[in-house]
This record gives structure tokens, sequence and C-alpha cells, in this order.
């Protein structure tokens, strides 16, 4: 399906290829029907839930995409309910984090300027208390 992400040496580069893939149409605009079909080809199974296991996998493995720190990033990012899957109940939220404007469509500029700050946001994130031994959590959304 995305092969040509193996012949892409800067990311950039595969960031603009990425939008131009999921936008079907090439109006220059990504809608929610669009944002929506991205997350769901991860849906290995087709069970209609997609499981963090299935997305990294799919994201390094399949589609060469990126690393798995980026393919996490994103996961959590996406999971906006944190029941541990994305489904279709996550997706107006996780299209809302990447239209800026509200207008019903993500550009390539929101779409470059929200995958940009995905990587500023850790995967995990340790939480040490001195009362207690630490624990893991998700980064918040």
């Amino acid at each position: 399906m995305w092969s040509f992400f193996r012949y892409c040496d800067s990311e950039p580069q595969r960031e603009y290829i990425l939008f131009e893939r999921v936008d079907k149409n090439l109006d220059g605009n990504v809608d929610k029907q669009e944002f929506n079909g991205i997350f769901l080809a991860f849906d290995v199974n087709h069970d209609g839930n997609v499981t963090e296991s299935e997305f990294r996998d799919d994201w390094v493995n399949l589609y060469k995409i990126g690393a798995p720190n980026e393919a996490d990033a994103l996961y959590l990012r996406a999971d906006t309910n944190d029941d541990g899957m994305i489904t279709l109940a996550d997706m107006p939220q996780a299209f809302g984090y990447f239209d800026l404007n509200n207008d019903g469509n993500v550009d390539m500029n929101e779409f470059l300027t929200q995958w940009g700050d995905l990587k500023l946001i850790p995967s995990k994130v340790d939480i040490i208390d001195s009362n207690s031994p630490s624990t893991t959590t998700k980064a918040p959304h």
C-alpha cells in the first residue's frame, strides 16, 4: 500500500507523501472521511478496533512510515477516549487535533504543524511519587 516510503530518506518528504496519499481526491485537504480511512487501514483483523500493536507493527514494518516512537505518540493522541484502541468513536477528536482552524478539513500546513507537535509529546511519562513506587502513565491529550 505505502511502499513509496521506502524511497523517502527525509522526514519532511515522508510527511508530504503521507498527506498526499491520505488526500484521496487530491484537493489539498483531508476531510473527515479521508482521515478516518487512514487510521482504520491499520485494523489488521478488520474487527473495527486498531490495537496499539497493530498500529505500531504496520507503521514500522508494513507501511514503513516512521519510527516506533512516532507510532506510539500518534496512537496515544488518536486513542482519545483512552480505552486502549482506536475506533471510529475516537475519530472526531483525533480529527479535531489536526483541524486547527475548525473548518472541517485538514490542509498541508495544519497537518505538518500538528505532526511536528506529535514528536514533542512523550509516549510514556514516568510519574515518581516519593510515597509510592514509580508508575508509568499515558501522556496527556
